[in-house]
Order: structure tokens, then C-alpha cells, then sequence
């Protein structure tokens, strides 16, 4: 923890705006927008397959969206990009809650996905990930805090906004203390800092990649696979985890409480995380911090017990802290920071995706009476194959491809 203190007195306002950027991020995440779900439905006469469905296509759009303008931030000014992303965000927080009908809704989430979960999260990790050269992993550990610091705060003000004020109000809120916090901290922010590394990079690589340039890279489909389904079974798991706790037996409260578990493995090993890269390299774990998700699953899978739901929370929040920052890092390590925001904008579109299939994927399975137990097993060892590819990024002299030439600021 020293070391992380240290290096906060060093960079406090590189990493306070990757922290900002990842906080506010929570107003396009899932486990915000659910909370106005039945407020939704029940204002606009829709039913729950009629909202998946929106829910889904606005997702699966920010994933095309991601691709098309995710790589802008190698060559764009920041600080316009940023503001750009804020307005996004802002002006669909507003769009929700001033719409009347069914028809604008898509482009609400759209924009609350493709501003939130899409941008604000690419931007953060992408600017700290090229700009941090030895201190890369403490720096996206840092920065990934405001995930679930956002999970934390976000829930709780919005609980008590609605039945204060209404849904629709709650929203504008939303929307003006994101612009009237964040706006005015941008020039606290060195964002001069991360254009200039951005220029830095440039000078020593060729920009201007291609997307199939990327998704020809070997090294793209050792990482990939692992990370979308990780992606897919996590969104999935715990969009539906009230439902488990019923079919098991669990008191809602119960859980609830013991989600707690969840979010405190999560924190600490986001942070350990940082000092796991720095010290051994994200190649090397990246492949390894699936394993506790993957024990996590099985366990679940085979004991309607109340413990299992402990095992399982906390393991889940061990590989999903630990994911932030590995996954951040081994995308520059492997790929180089030259172009991080173009491949980084690939990546996040595919996991993007795999969080809009997965809900909607285990509801079918549900649907067709598939045991709970069943569909966790599966997932577990689905996980686990999609995992093996990535043990070869341990192996620096097994590295093939055409971004290989590419590679800087290691």
C-alpha cells in the first residue's frame, strides 16, 4: 500500500482522472439503468421482453459505435474528445427521462451505453495505459476503483432521489452533476500530459491501423476469447442472480447482504492487481486471474447451499478485480501503446457485445427449462476453453503477428 501511496503523491491528477472517468461511467452501466427499469415499464406500458430487446440492440449498436470512434482518441485532442463523450452521456440521461414514448427509448440507452459503459471506461484505461510506462498497472488499478466506487454511491443516491423527486427528475440530476462536476475538474486534469505521450508514441510507429489488421493479430485471439466471455457469463450471472437466490431458497436480504463480499474482493484485488503487474507483467497472470471466476462457477453450480453463494461472490470479485488492470495492461504490453485506442476500441466493442448476448442467452436457456446448475456448468467450462489460447502470451518467443512491428513504450 506504500507503493501506492507514493505514487499518488506523484501522479494524483493523471490518476484522479482516470478514477473521475470510470466513476461517472456508472450512469451508462447496467446496474444503474436496471434500478429505472420498473419505473420504465410500468410509465410506458412495455413489457420486460419488449425493454431486453431495446436494452440489447442499444448495446450491441455502442459495441459498432466503439469500433467506428473508439480510435479517434489516438489523433483527436483530448480534451474535445472528452467533453465530447460528457455531452453524449449528459444529453441521454436527459433523453430517458424526458421520454414519452417507446420509439425514443433505444436511443436513449444508446447513448447511455455507447457515452457510459463505451466511452467513459475506453478513455480512462486507454489515455493511463499508453501515458504509464513502468507504474502502468498501479495506475489502471487506481483508476479501475471508480467501477466499484460508482457501484457503491451511484445505487444508494439514485434509491433516494425517486421516491423524492420521481425517476424522470432523478435523471436531470444525474445528468447535471456529471456536467457540473466533472466539466470544471477537466482543468485540473494534465490533459496536455496525455496528448503529449500520444505524440510520443506516434512519432516512433505507424498510426492509422486497420481493425482487420487487428483482428488478424494472433495475439487478438489469444486475449479476446477469455475476455468477451468472461464479459458474457458475468453480466449474465449476476443479471439474473435474484433468481437463482429464489430457485435456491435464499432470502433475497440475505444475499443482498452478503453481496457485500462481492464488492470488498472486488476493491482489494483491484488494487493488488496494480502491484501484480508491475512486479510479473500482465502476459504472465492474465491467463491465471481466470481461475478463481471458473472455481467460482462450479461451486455454484453444484450446492444449492447458502455458502455457495459466499464462495462464489467472492471469487467472482477476485478475477473481476484483478481483470481491470491485467486486461488494461497486457492490451499495451502485447500491442503496444502507438495505437491503444484503436485496438483497445476493438476489444471493448467485442465485450461489449458479449454483455448485451449474455442475459438474453441465459434467459433462453432458462426458458427452456434448462436447471439452473446446468447452465453454470457449461459456463464454467466454456470459460476454461476459451482461457487455454491466452496461456501462450506467457511465452514472449511464441509471439507472431503484424502488430509486432509496432510495439512501443513498453
Amino acid at each position: 500500500m506504500f507503493k501506492y501511496y507514493l505514487f499518488l503523491r506523484a501522479y494524483p491528477a493523471h490518476v484522479g482522472f482516470g478514477f473521475a472517468l470510470t466513476f461517472f461511467s456508472s450512469l451508462g452501466q447496467t446496474f444503474l439503468i436496471s434500478l429505472y427499469v420498473p419505473h420504465i415499464l410500468a410509465d410506458l406500458g412495455i413489457s420486460n421482453s419488449a425493454f431486453g430487446g431495446m436494452y440489447a440492440i442499444a448495446t450491441i449498436g455502442s459495441a459498432l459505435l466503439l469500433i467506428q470512434f473508439g480510435g479517434l482518441i489516438d489523433r483527436r485532442p483530448l480534451p474535445g474528445y472528452v467533453l465530447k463523450t460528457i455531452a453524449i452521456l449528459g444529453a441521454a440521461s436527459i433523453l430517458l427521462g424526458l421520454t414519452r414514448h417507446a420509439l425514443i427509448l433505444p436511443f436513449a440507452l444508446l447513448g447511455l451505453r455507447f457515452g457510459g459503459q463505451g466511452l467513459m471506461s475506453h478513455i480512462s484505461q486507454t489515455t493511463l495505459g499508453r501515458f504509464f510506462q513502468e507504474d502502468r498497472g498501479k495506475a489502471l488499478s487506481l483508476a479501475s476503483l471508480g467501477f466499484p466506487a460508482g457501484e457503491m454511491v451511484f445505487p444508494l443516491v439514485v434509491a433516494l432521489l425517486i421516491p423524492l423527486v420521481g425517476w424522470r427528475v432523478s435523471l436531470a440530476v444525474n445528468a447535471a452533476v456529471l456536467l457540473g462536476v466533472l466539466v470544471p475538474a477537466l482543468y485540473l486534469f494534465p490533459l496536455d500530459d496525455f496528448d503529449q505521450a500520444k505524440g510520443e508514441t506516434a512519432s516512433t510507429s505507424l498510426l492509422g491501423i486497420s481493425r482487420r489488421e487487428i483482428l488478424k493479430d494472433p495475439n487478438f485471439r489469444r486475449i479476446a476469447p477469455s475476455a468477451i466471455f468472461l464479459s458474457f457469463s458475468n453480466t449474465a450471472v449476476f443479471f439474473y442472480q435474484l433468481v437463482l437466490a429464489e430457485s435456491r431458497g435464499w432470502p433475497v436480504a440475505w444475499y443482498s447482504a452478503v453481496f457485500a463480499g462481492y464488492a470488498a474482493a472486488r476493491f482489494a484485488f483491484g488494487l493488488l492487481g496494480g502491484i501484480l503487474v508491475d512486479r510479473f507483467s500482465a502476459r504472465r497472470l492474465y491467463a491465471v486471474h481466470f481461475l478463481p471466476m471458473i472455481l467460482g462457477l462450479l461451486v455454484l453450480a453444484v450446492s444449492p447451499d447458502r455458502w455457495v453463494a459466499v464462495v462464489f461472490l467472492c471469487c467472482a470479485g477476485i478475477s473481476l478485480g484483478l481483470h481491470s488492470p491485467i486486461k488494461a495492461a497486457v492490451m499495451a504490453e502485447v500491442h503496444g501503446t502507438a495505437n491503444l485506442g484503436a485496438i483497445r476500441s476493438v476489444y471493448t466493442s467485442f465485450l461489449v457485445g458479449g454483455t448485451a448476448l449474455g442475459p438474453m442467452v441465459f434467459g433462453l436457456l432458462l426458458d427452456q427449462g434448462i436447471p439452473f446448475g446446468a447452465i453454470l456448468t457449461g459456463t464454467a467450462l466454456t470459460l476454461g476453453l476459451t482461457v487455454l489460447p491466452s496461456v501462450a502470451l506467457a511465452f514472449p518467443a511464441w509471439e507472431r503477428g503484424p502488430l509486432c512491428s509496432a510495439r512501443t513504450g513498453r
